[in-house]
């Protein structure tokens, strides 16, 4: 297996709209590490932290997954490892009408030659039982998932 140091420097975007992105190698990346779209990391980022993709202005929105995930409390440049002592966090949403419970994804082909424990209904779809899937949107709060299952 190669070390970390042979991989090329990787990082996920959730969305086109997102100005951060994740750093995805083993152990994050050091200060000066540049990525083939060019971005240079500023500072050492954590793997699996947040990386700026842009310049990000004092009061600007920080979006991942499409989404204000919160507000610079200063100026943050391109390549800057962006974690919440940085930023505002937005104020927590109401649960009625959140907009992401009512948007209606489009239709997507089946997928073949997959399976899975489950049964199917009558009507022709199909479930599980007895399976409660626990998730989170960033890293951060994966304590809060652990303590949760």
């Amino acid at each position: 297996m190669p070390s970390t140091s042979d991989r090329p420097p990787l990082y996920i975007t959730m969305h086109e709209r997102d100005n951060v992105a994740i750093v995805a190698n083993d152990g994050g990346l050091p200060a000066g590490t540049v990525f083939p779209s060019g971005l240079t990391l500023r500072e050492k980022v954590p793997q699996a932290h947040k990386v700026a993709l842009v310049d990000i202005p004092e009061g600007g929105e920080v979006r991942r997954y499409n989404v204000t995930i919160g507000y610079a409390l200063k100026h943050i440049p391109a390549g800057s490892w962006v974690h919440e002592r940085l930023l505002k966090m937005p104020a927590a949403r109401e649960l009625e009408g959140l907009p992401i419970s009512t948007v209606k994804p489009p239709e997507m082909p089946p997928l073949e030659g997959f399976t899975f424990e489950g049964f199917r209904n009558p009507d022709g779809s199909v479930g599980t039982r007895n399976i409660l899937a626990i998730t989170q949107t960033v890293q951060c709060v994966a304590g809060v998932t652990d303590f949760a299952v």
